[in-house]
């Protein structure tokens, strides 16, 4: 039987550790982008030096070397451009319908569908670039104003007067060619990440994750991811039917898709925004260990053709495990250049360790970018938090004048206290 290729776009977080499942599964991995080197590249089978822009180039290479399926690891555009050669290809994507698609790519579609379906949202006041006076006269502060169409904070601000919205509005319009604005009620709480696994449009509650900062540092920079069962029993109560809904609405039928959450003062849950991908914490190797579900497998199967049925789906989480991931972003303070990285190896040789760092020695780094993942997996809390230790002892990437460049996550006993939180309510 023929060996089964697979193309993997772009260095996205992630990214490797789609190449190393897919090697176990047997499959023979090419990674294309116009990067020298990578994470995922530095594993795959074979090396293609194309930018994931080029589509025509990677259509003909795709065609030459006859592959089976192409896809990514965790960033909408490539993303957007897996979908467009597997179309030319005729190969099988897990979102083929482009409604579909533009539900998670455009922030606004998604919250008026939420607003259609009952998914709960934060109240959102009608706002374009324009900046018409009688929409600022409806708004009452303090809100966030985001755009429709980007990520990782990207465009983010939140506003507590008008200058500062405007002043929002038109970063904005530097950042975005997309005149349609996200301007809505500020929340105010602690903020989770909801993963789900699809087949034929069905929806199953996989993982729940807190997000949470360093303390001292903006809050919507979640410098630690950890699974928790904190709230889950009233997540499940309160919006979990909602969201498998909202997804069905929304045409997702395979793969993987999450939504962000966050717990808002008024004691409910809030749906913040999609993703029709993997998350970026991409904790699903170190997760199958707790959960028994092979994530990563399922996705790959998903490009390469294998069809699942309903049967194949985990159950929907509704339980507090023992053990847990804890996943590090690597989050920038300031920007600059990566001079030296210290204890990479030594961090690298854990075994219940791994690390996804794109940016490496020579390159430069944005300032509040993410630098990479350091992922950790515990039995329990405790030997999580003492793996965390130990990675901000011998772990840093430094810049020239040898200051490391990333913010580090120490609120140990805040981590433990989340945790156990999630233990005790399903102890009860």
């Amino acid at each position: 039987m023929k060996q089964k290729k697979l193309l993997v776009l772009g260095s996205d977080f992630g990214a490797k550790d789609v190449v190393l499942e897919a090697q176990k599964m047997g499959v023979y991995v090419i990674h294309s982008d116009n990067m020298a080197s990578s994470p995922a590249k530095e594993v795959a089978d074979e090396k293609w030096y194309i930018s994931t822009t080029d589509i025509d180039e990677l259509e003909k290479k795709c065609i030459e070397a006859q592959v089976d399926g192409v896809t990514i690891g965790c960033t909408d555009v490539n993303g957007d451009r897996a979908r467009a050669l597997c179309k030319r290809l005729n190969l099988p994507f897990y979102c083929n319908k482009d409604e579909s698609w533009n539900f998670s790519r455009n922030k606004s579609v998604f919250k008026n569908l939420c607003k259609k379906v009952g998914t709960p949202t934060a109240p959102r006041y009608h706002l374009t670039g324009e900046l018409k006076r009688d929409d600022l006269n409806n708004i009452v502060y303090p809100v966030v104003v985001k755009p429709v169409d980007l990520s990782a904070n990207r465009g983010v601000s939140f506003c507590h007067c008008e200058e500062e919205l405007i002043a929002a509005v038109n970063k904005i319009k530097e950042l975005s060619d997309n005149p349609t604005l996200v301007c809505e009620r500020m929340l105010h709480g602690d903020e989770w990440v909801a993963n789900y696994v699809l087949v034929n449009g069905k929806a199953r509650l996989l993982y729940f994750g807190r997000e949470m900062h360093q303390p001292g540092e903006p809050t919507n920079f979640y410098q630690m991811i950890i699974t928790s069962a904190h709230h889950l029993k009233q997540w499940n109560e309160e919006a979990n039917e909602k969201v498998c809904k909202l997804f069905e609405t929304a045409g997702f039928e395979n793969g993987i898709a999450w939504v962000e959450l966050m717990l808002d003062d008024d004691g409910h849950f809030y749906v913040i925004e999609p993703g029709y991908r993997f998350s970026s914490e991409t904790s699903y190797s170190l997760y199958s260990k707790i959960c028994g579900f092979n994530a990563l497998r399922w996705y790959i199967d998903d490009a390469i053709g294998v069809k699942h049925s309903e049967s194949d789906l985990p159950q929907g989480l509704d339980c507090a495990y023992e053990s847990c991931v804890a996943v590090y972003h690597l989050f920038t303070k300031e920007g600059g250049v990566i001079s030296t990285i210290e204890g990479l190896k030594e961090i690298e040789a854990l075994d219940n360790v791994t690390v996804d760092l794109p940016r490496r020695e020579g390159m430069a780094v944005a300032t509040r970018g993410i630098m990479g993942l350091v992922r950790i997996y515990g039995k329990t809390i405790d030997e999580a938090v003492e793996t965390l230790k130990y990675v901000n002892r011998v772990f840093s990437c430094k810049n020239e004048k040898g200051e490391n460049l990333f913010v580090r996550y120490t609120d140990y006993e805040g981590m433990k206290a989340e945790f156990i939180a999630g233990l005790k309510e399903y102890s009860n």
